[in-house]
This record gives C-alpha cells, structure tokens and sequence, in this order.
C-alpha cells in the first residue's frame, strides 16, 4: 500500500525589500528557476541566498530559502541533503519564532516551518524512515492545525508502515474533521474533497479491521461494544457515498458484509492493487508475511497422485491463473510442456519477466475465465490464492469446467476464515 495524500508546493515567499543582491533577490531567483525546472540554477541561488543572511534578514526570508532549498534539491534527487535543508528550517523556527511580535508574520513563519516539516516527512518517507516520517508530519499538524495533509499522511504512515491501525484511525479521523468543518478553509484544501474524504473514509474502515482483538464501540456511548465489521462497513460505505468509483471500498465492504450479489471484486480494483503492490510484491509477500501457499499447493498436487513419481505425464497446457511474478508457475513447470501465465496487472506481469524471465512460454494480462475459454482445451489449471478475490465462485468454476472439459485438472488454493468472522457470516448471511 503506498501513501495517498502527497503533496508538493514550492513556497514563494512575498516577502518585500530593497534590491540588490541578497537574500530577498536571491530567494525570487531561485523560486523562478524552480518554476521553470531549471533546478540545479535554482539550488544555486538559494544557497547563494542562505550564505548572504544576516541577523538582520527576516526569519521569513530564512525559511523560505531553507524549505525552498529543499524542495530543489529533493527535485535533483538529492534527498538526504533535501532533509537536512527541511530540518535546518524546522529547527531555525523552533529557535527563533518567539522573538517575533507581529502576529501576521508570526503566522506566516509557522505556516512555512510547518509545510518545511511536511516536506521533511515526505522525503522520510521516500527514504525508508517512517518513525521519522511520523514525527515529522504530526510536527507539521502540531505547527498548523488546519494541515490536513500532514494528518493525512501520518495515518497512512503508522497504518501501511508501523502497523499501529489505532493511531492511524486517529489520524484519519482528525484529516476528515478538518476536511469537514466549515468555520476555516483548511491548509491546500484539495480541489476534489470528495474523492480525498473517500479515500480517508476507506483507509478508516481498514484500520477499524486490521486488528482481530480490536473492541469497538460508538464515542457517544463508549461503554456500548458494537461489532468492528459494523463500524468498518459504515466507513466503507460513506467512502462510496463520497465516490462511487471507489472501487477499493466497494470490494471492502462486499468482503466484510459477505454481500453475495458482488460475485468478483472488479478488474480495475484487483489491477490497481497489484499494479501499486507489485515492485515490493514477492518480497512483502514470502519474506514479510512467510507466505508458502505456492509450495503447499505443490504439495497437494503430489499427494493427489500418491507422490510426485507418479504424476502420469507433463501437461500440454497449463494456465497458472493469477501468476503473480510467477512463485506458483515454478513450482509446476517441471511438469508443463506448455505454461501460460495470466493476470490482470500489467505491472505484476513486468515483474514476472525480471524475476522469471524464461520461466513461462506465455504472458497474458488479462481476465482468467477468458483465457480459460480461449485456450480450451486445457490441461491444468493452477490457482494460488487467486480466487479470494472471487466473492461468488461458481461463474469461475464454470470457466474452469469449460476450459479443461473432461480430461483436464485443477489446482488451487483458498484462504480460510477466522472463527468469529464465520459466526458473522452465518448470523448475516445463513446461506453463504
């Protein structure tokens, strides 16, 4: 899962004084290069900029020239010095803000500390820092408390990255209060809120679930428990009231509320998870989560035949349906004459030919019961965890029963469900 909420907005100061070459020249000549992508001219003048600050130079002018500084160099691909320019400015208004009287630029200079310690949090991000990160962005929110992005980011932050689902709830809530209310336009409001109060009401239904021993209940009534799935559903459905599109939300609340008339999460949902998924996919996937479905299904396949001496031939045909970047597809292609991987990320498949590069015959990006039809009469057909992103599983199964007919063979896997989610499926849905 990647974060949502990224925003990146070149500060230009307005900050007047006389001219000449100082730091106020140099802070316009710097913004102006940046404007136009001339950045390597643009680090020039800030940092020409920085050298020529006195005691006397406006603290606005500081950090402008500091944050800007750090916007180019994080465009030149430069991000440790990126942080190092973020944090100076951070630290020069943690130092020096109180010394300011007029309330005006008192603001302004909070205003500019804080978008510095959003950017700093970004590009933790993008280094692999995320307690820093965390830090980074509640600092952000903690300078303006109408920074909606900076909440924003750190929920996803502590969610995606630091798997603490409560606090990222908390986050969450906080940037949809501030998207909200009416009383002040929040910091870079977003053009379409409704569609970033979707994705906000999505990832809140995904903390509400992440954690099995999590006890919810209502903040009217807090000693009233109500079901997680409930609270979840509600989250998920509101995120579809904001955006109909969402398809992310609508394959979650299908899941949870075990809605048998979505028979298949969509095509464009299950592309743009793996699509986003894919480059960390394998890796997230086996060394994070010890997945081994692909090796147990192998497994299965052997026993089924009484051990692996006794599978009767190599198939023709074999469609790995789902290949991912190919762990299932490996394991069968010793008995594969023919091995045709398909899914529906365009990106999974990219990842597949670098990992796997001679390992199939043929790559399909594509919906599997189609290829099942396509290429009948089929051979084998091998399936890790594929399916669960099948609500109703008999228009697959009969795709299947087309494509190997009579002599064919089909393997695969199904993930199994919690106890208490089963006793909610039964009380919710007694015929699933």
């Amino acid at each position: 899962m990647i974060t949502i909420f990224l925003f990146f907005i070149v500060i230009l100061a307005q900050v007047g004084g006389e001219g000449g070459a100082g730091p106020n020249e140099f802070l316009s000549q710097g913004d102006s290069a940046l404007a136009t992508d001339q950045i390597k001219e643009a680090i020039a003048h800030y940092e020409q900029g920085i050298s020529s600050l006195t005691v006397d130079d406006s603290l606005v002018v500081s950090l402008s020239l500091h944050t800007n500084l750090g916007t180019a160099l994080s465009s030149a691909g430069k991000a440790e010095e990126a942080v190092a320019s973020y944090a100076k400015a951070v630290l020069l208004h943690s130092d020096e803000a109180e010394q300011i009287e007029d309330e005006t630029t008192k603001k302004e200079a909070a205003d500019i500390a804080s978008q510095a310690s959003f950017y700093l949090g970004m590009t933790h991000q993008e280094l692999g820092n995320p307690q820093k990160a965390a830090d980074a962005y509640a600092f952000a929110n903690m300078l303006d408390k109408w920074h909606w992005s900076s909440v924003a980011n750190l929920g996803a932050v502590l969610h995606d990255e630091l798997k603490q689902p409560a606090e990222a709830l908390a986050a969450y809530n906080k940037a949809v209060e501030i998207l909200t209310q009416t009383k002040v336009e929040p910091t870079d409001a977003p053009h379409d809120p409704r569609y970033i109060l979707s994705q906000l009401q999505y990832r809140i239904g995904l903390t509400i679930i992440a954690d099995p021993k999590r006890k919810c209940a209502m903040q009217d009534k807090p000693e009233q428990e109500v079901p997680c799935t409930e609270m979840a559903a509600n989250a998920f459905s509101l995120a579809l009231e904001y955006d109909r599109d969402n398809e992310n939300a609508r394959h979650m609340l299908a899941s949870i509320t075990a809605d048998g008339t979505m028979e298949r999460a969509s095509t464009s949902y299950v592309a743009q998870l793996f699509d986003d998924y894919a480059g960390n996919f394998e890796h997230s996937l086996v060394e994070e989560l010890g997945y081994n479905g692909y090796e147990r299904l192998r497994r299965g396949f052997d026993r089924a035949f009484g051990g692996r001496e006794n599978i009767p031939r190599n198939f023709s045909v074999v469609i790995d349906a789902g290949c991912g970047t190919g762990l299932a597809g490996e394991q069968f292609r010793n008995v594969s004459e023919y091995l045709v991987g398909v899914d529906l990320s365009a990106a999974i498949i990219e990842e597949s030919k670098k990992a796997r590069p001679n390992l199939y015959d043929k790559l399909i990006v594509g919906d599997v019961a189609e290829v099942f039809r396509k290429l009948k009469p089929v051979s084998l057909i091998i399936a890790a965890d594929s399916y669960i992103y099948f609500g109703d599983l008999v228009p697959v199964f009969k795709a299947m029963q087309e494509g190997v007919g009579n002599e064919g063979i089909i393997a695969f896997t199904l993930e199994n469900v919690s106890e208490d989610f089963e006793k909610s499926l039964y009380e919710t849905k007694p015929d699933w």
